[in-house]
């Protein structure tokens, strides 16, 4: 019994930092399919950007429990034709753990991307599986420079220090 609490343990805590390394990616971002919307010409309003975001430091601890905070700091990357271009800015996130459990994390995120033409800030969650990649949608909650007026989603693939991200600007 002893070793079976001993193995959800490691597995809890094994868990909790591949949520981490994911939503500190920013929590959020970008293989998953684009959502489909009935009206066509909201659609070719959208602007859809790909870009990778490459996790350098977070502060989650080692074991995770309801109500943990915890924040991490990524570079961000455009990524085009399945490969990582050049180096865009950076990406840093705030996120709260809202169900924990032996086999996955709910996280709670907020976070910042920054680039030289702006940031995007989102809000969501991340839903994670011990297992494979995990990922997360987000809502675009404000901007700056040429994201002023942000409005829309991002969805995230997170791959160990990586996150995918897909932002679509409904402007």
């Amino acid at each position: 019994m002893l070793r079976i609490r001993a193995r959800q343990l490691s597995a809890a805590v094994t868990t909790a930092a591949m949520a981490m390394t994911a939503t500190g990616v920013l929590a959020f971002t970008a293989q998953a399919a684009p959502a489909h919307r009935a009206d066509a010409k909201a659609d070719s309003k959208a602007k859809v950007l790909n870009w990778l975001a490459h996790k350098h430091s977070d502060t989650m601890g080692s074991s995770l429990r309801k109500g943990a905070d915890w924040t991490s700091y990524a570079y961000l990357y455009e990524f085009k034709k399945g490969k990582p271009g050049k180096k865009i800015g950076d990406a840093t996130a705030h996120c709260s753990a809202v169900e924990v459990t032996p086999y996955a994390v709910v996280a709670q995120c907020q976070s910042v991307l920054r680039t030289d033409d702006g940031s995007i800030t989102l809000s969501g969650t991340v839903d994670h599986r011990r297992s494979g990649s995990y990922g997360g949608d987000a809502a675009i909650t404000g901007g700056t420079g040429k994201y002023t007026d942000a409005e829309g989603q991002a969805e995230a693939v997170f791959y160990g220090d990586y996150a995918k991200l897909r932002i679509t600007l409904d402007d």
